[in-house]
């Protein structure tokens, strides 16, 4: 019997401190393309009515992250990490939350195609060493469609031989447009960078400049058409917007030096049209 009453106490205080914290997990995207960076967003909620200290832990040579992270895939199996992240600390006060973004697929091999389930699970140190656990997110990793391709050359790198893909993926709501650089001996991508939505009205255009880096050019908007470079190791660079002119087609000029730009558009400020149109509505509606 006294046994008992020690276990019904141990389950009722584990509740109670369980009680007290919150942790919820929200994936940022039900549908992600293959090789793309799968991110959710876990806030924590302290309701215990003091500050929480949450800090990593040194076995040996072993760190134990006081955030953690579990994962199954569609047959409902555990998958195995990649790596272990070590999160830094995190104070939280009474009654405060925290909210931090995390990348899965540095932790896991989520690069394939499939349906997936995330749960966060925090540890607290202290003289009661309490887990919470968090809800699970659920998303799909899917395939896109490769419109074009290109390879060059990266001397004295360790991936020498590379090729830029433009994909378009639709994840259910809205079309998006990738660049991906991928390795390829390998077959590994070394980078695959949505670069925002993309209409299929008009089928993007891609040049390598002299410095072998991809620039696209591609409709995002009825009437809206986007300039994006990115380098060779397929980080986004820079992002110009232009309208079309009046019987003319948007398009590359590639010149012998190796410069590309656009021609058959007019550069547009989206931001700067913004504030004119803010300015134009408040004309409009002040007393005459």
């Amino acid at each position: 019997m006294k046994n008992l009453l020690i276990l019904l106490l141990t389950a009722l205080s584990t509740f109670v401190a369980v009680g007290q914290v919150s942790i919820s997990l929200k994936v940022d995207r039900r549908q992600y393309l293959k090789y793309e960076p799968v991110t959710a967003i876990v806030t924590i909620t302290n309701r215990s009515g003091r500050e929480l200290d949450f800090t990593s832990k040194l076995e040996g040579t072993i760190a134990h992250s006081w955030l953690d992270f579990s994962m199954r895939d569609s047959g409902g199996r555990a998958m195995q990490k990649r790596h272990n992240k070590v999160f830094q600390r995190a104070v939280i006060p009474a009654g405060r939350s925290m909210s931090r973004r995390v990348n899965l697929s540095g932790m896991f091999g989520v690069a394939k195609v499939g349906n997936f389930a995330v749960t966060a699970h925090v540890r607290r140190p202290g003289v009661e060493e309490v887990s919470y656990t968090s809800n699970s997110g659920h998303f799909t990793v899917g395939g896109g469609s490769t419109l074009h391709s290109v390879p060059f050359g990266v001397p004295d790198s360790p991936y020498p031989k590379r090729k830029y893909n433009i994909v378009t993926f639709n994840d259910g709501n809205k079309t998006a447009i990738y660049s991906q650089v991928m390795d390829t001996n390998t077959g590994l991508s070394l980078s695959t960078y949505r670069l925002s939505e993309y209409l299929g009205f008009v089928k993007p255009l891609m040049a390598l400049d002299r410095q072998n880096q991809l620039h696209v050019l591609y409709l995002a908007g009825p009437e809206v058409f986007v300039h994006a470079t990115v380098n060779q190791d397929g980080q986004h660079t820079s992002t110009e917007y232009f309208k079309r002119v009046a019987g003319r087609k948007p398009r590359f000029v590639e010149f012998t030096d190796g410069e590309v730009v656009v021609a058959g558009a007019i550069k547009y400020d989206p931001e700067e049209e913004a504030k004119l149109a803010s300015k134009a509505r408040g004309a409009s509606e002040r007393p005459e």
